[in-house]
């Protein structure tokens, strides 16, 4: 069935549970990286699950809980993303390193939210990083029927007839045993909603006895509390084998057969030129010109070309994830920005193919240093340099960077399919 549209909804604050290895999914035979970080046109399934969540109403902050074992580098990998946009990020965004358990990753996203405190919201959603599908209107439901009932999931009603299946025991092939009546059945999705003491009393009371459950309703009904089932979405997949990603990536336009078309981004910087320093372009000292006014070192042509990338992947501009405020980033060498834009790239699936780069301004003169400019970004991109296009035109007098004021770049790149992210050196797969 699908879920009644979106109507208001009480406040609420969400955990997205992210921080396992995607074992069941490494069995199935594909396993470059925990199956949350996998590509998904163009971004990380993560993500898709926490917008999904941020754009829910009644939501106001999600925690992101992602696998403690190389958690800065797996943050790195989607933290731009949700930097801002259209989902409203940034502020409304927490992360926090996940425990052994899923019960104890959701305990740690819930102190990144500061539940327990004044002001906290009433409801708590928790949600799969795994799914990223869920629609407004489904969040929406569950949230009013938790407000309702204390706690509420979306079940999928079975269409096939179901057995109890026993055990395969040596050579004797498993066996189906009693039908399991179809209406007496239902396969729980997420998110599943709860009001903030009910999820609170479940997790100690779990923790307590030792009980592991296998979803926070499977806690909350150990607890003694009951659990209202509301209609789920059968497009509200949760990827647990490659063949699920690939229905999703097919219902995203992005198969893997067809990883679909190049990206292209466009980036624009523009700096005035100071009185001292020397100048860098593309990494490349151009003495006797005076270095560009700037936070970092004021390279504007490695600022174009990092907007470019992440314009190519829809990630935040670089003043996002490198703001002017950083003083840890005053006089930083602008190559760690394109680095860090590469990586953002590569967590979304894409890796540089091709640069092309313009240069407005009456100085300096581009031509004895073109080619080692050419080369610097060449290697910053991991592309050959007959792949980047360098250029320098002026603006015959006309306007500021006539004036001899400052200096403009202008940087279009071309993204091409990559092969499926790994795990960062470090991150051990674990167990789960």
């Amino acid at each position: 069935m699908t879920p009644a549209p979106a109507r208001s909804a009480p406040s609420a604050d969400a955990v997205v549970a992210a921080a396992g290895s995607g074992v069941r999914y490494a069995r199935a035979g594909e396993a470059p990286a925990p199956k949350q970080f996998l590509p998904l046109g163009g971004r990380p399934l993560l993500v898709h699950a926490a917008e999904a969540m941020l754009a829910a109403p009644g939501v106001r902050r999600v925690a992101v809980v992602l696998p403690k074992n190389g958690f800065a580098s797996w943050r790195a990998r989607v933290e731009p993303f949700l930097a801002g946009g259209a989902s409203g990020g940034g502020e409304r965004v927490r992360f926090c390193a996940g425990g052994a358990t899923r019960q104890e990753s959701v305990r740690r996203g819930l102190d990144a939210l500061g539940v327990g405190r004044a002001g906290a919201a009433e409801l708590i959603a928790v949600h799969d990083g795994a799914r990223p599908a869920a629609a407004a209107g489904l969040v929406a439901e569950v949230l009013r029927a938790a407000a309702r009932h204390g706690a509420a999931v979306p079940v999928l009603r079975p269409t096939d007839t179901l057995f109890r299946v026993t055990p395969a025991n040596g050579a004797e092939a498993a066996r189906l045993a009693e039908v399991i009546p179809r209406e007496d059945a239902g396969a729980a999705q997420t998110p599943q909603c709860f009001l903030r003491e009910v999820l609170a009393e479940a997790l100690e009371a779990a923790e307590r006895s030792g009980f592991a459950g296998t979803d926070e309703a499977s806690l909350a009904r150990f607890a003694g509390h009951p659990v209202a089932a509301v209609a789920g979405d059968p497009r509200n997949l949760k990827v647990t084998t490659p063949a699920d990603l690939e229905t999703l990536r097919s219902r995203f336009g992005a198969s893997r057969a067809h990883p679909g078309p190049p990206r292209l981004g466009f980036g624009f910087d523009a700096h005035r030129f100071g009185e001292t320093g020397t100048l860098t372009l593309g990494g490349v000292a151009f003495p006797g010109t005076p270095a560009l006014l700037g936070h970092s070192d004021g390279d504007a042509l490695l600022h174009a070309l990092t907007d470019a990338v992440l314009g190519a992947v829809g990630a935040p501009d670089i003043g996002a994830l490198f703001p002017s405020t950083d003083e840890r980033l005053r006089g930083a060498a602008s190559g760690r920005f394109v680095s860090r834009a590469v990586e953002v790239a590569a967590a979304a699936g894409y890796a540089p193919g091709q640069a092309d780069l313009t240069l407005i301004g009456e100085r300096p003169r581009l031509g004895p240093k073109r080619e080692a400019v050419r080369a610097s970004v060449a290697g910053q991109l991991g592309i050959p340099p007959s792949s980047v296009g360098l250029k320098a035109t002026t603006t015959d007098g006309m306007g500021w960077t006539g004036r001899g004021e400052g200096l403009a770049v202008q940087a279009l790149v071309r993204l091409d399919a990559a092969a499926p992210v790994v795990a960062p050196p470090g991150a051990d797969p674990g167990s789960r």
